[in-house]
């Protein structure tokens, strides 16, 4: 989904590039890279603010007092002790607001940037791909997904920090392991999904055997089968829809009563911005449906549609549900 990048917002594709290329990229990312980065001046400019950003991010407030001493200290000095104590609060303020406006931005854009820097494959918000892992296994990540790899002559192991993805396993007699909130599955060979959402994770077998473990408790999954994961159990193996549980692998969120807080966190995986639920009872609303998630604008259409909620959208950015 790398040409997807050439029509998104010079700045949300350069920060997609820049976590993708401190991840573990192919021969394939930096050649989009550069394509991408040479494609026009925008794309250069953008990129060098997000090396900016990420060098400054760490001790901002800090450098910045820093820096600013010397000249502070002086003009301190000329004043007398009340125009003193108003400096500092003025100047105490000014920091305070700058760091709100940076911390607002990340809250809005990029709440899993620095997740997403220390992650060895990830997906931005809207972007489906798939990832070949060193093993010669496959991995589709959904949208807005991160994932780390470790692999050792003994086992091969993956986790899962949020998002879906599908795993095609390569059979090679290691050990494949993916850890996930609450537990891991193991395989040998086969294809299977893994979905994190509301706290816990899901996994749905579509080819194979897998093993799934949470603490003391384990269970084996045979094709068509899914289990929840959750506070450090197991649900009950239950039979999966595997053309709705896999669906998102092709553009479509297909969900049968579930929380509307969840449905509307997987179109928001694939909106910029955030989209804020005020009413925690429309939160907990149970429903079912079918959505695209590639148009997430179209999809919360069709979800006020059939919910009734009312939708307020500030900036283009931010949209508010009650």
């Amino acid at each position: 989904m790398t040409e997807d990048l050439f029509s998104r917002d010079p700045d949300e594709a350069a920060l997609a590039w820049f976590t993708r290329l401190r991840g573990k990229p192919t021969s394939a990312d930096h050649a989009g890279f550069e394509r991408w980065l040479n494609a026009s001046p925008a794309h250069a400019a953008a990129f060098r603010r997000t090396e900016a950003l990420w060098a400054s991010s760490g001790d901002a407030g800090l450098r910045v007092a820093a820096e600013e001493e010397p000249k502070l200290t002086a003009y301190l000095d000329s004043m007398d002790r009340t125009r003193r104590k108003r400096a500092l609060r003025q100047t105490g303020a000014a920091l305070i607001a700058a760091f709100a406006i940076f911390s607002g931005t990340m809250w809005l854009e990029r709440p899993h940037l620095f997740q997403d820097l220390m992650a060895d494959h990830v997906t931005a918000r809207g972007e489906r791909r798939s990832v070949v892992l060193a093993d010669g296994s496959t991995v589709l990540l959904d949208a807005d997904t991160a994932i780390d790899e470790d692999f050792s002559s003994s086992e091969r192991r993956v986790r899962l920090h949020r998002g879906t993805a599908f795993f095609s396993v390569a059979k090679t007699g290691t050990p494949f392991i993916v850890e996930t909130d609450g537990g891991e599955v193991r395989v040998l060979g086969t294809q299977f999904d893994v979905r994190m959402t509301g706290g816990g994770s899901t996994v749905t077998l579509a080819e194979g055997k897998v093993q799934v473990d949470a603490g003391p408790h384990h269970a084996g999954l045979k094709p068509g089968e899914q289990i929840r994961l959750e506070g450090g159990g197991l649900s009950d193996v239950t039979p999966a829809d595997l053309d709705a549980a896999l669906a998102w692998r092709e553009g479509r969120f297909v969900f049968s009563e579930a929380r509307l807080a969840d449905v509307v966190a997987e179109i928001g995986r694939y909106r910029g911005g955030r989209i804020v639920i005020a009413d925690e009872k429309l939160a907990d609303w149970i429903v079912s449906g079918s959505l695209p998630l590639d148009d997430p604008d179209e999809a919360l259409k069709s979800l006020q549609s059939s919910v009734g909620f009312s939708m307020r959208t500030i900036a283009g950015r931010l949209v508010v549900l009650n």
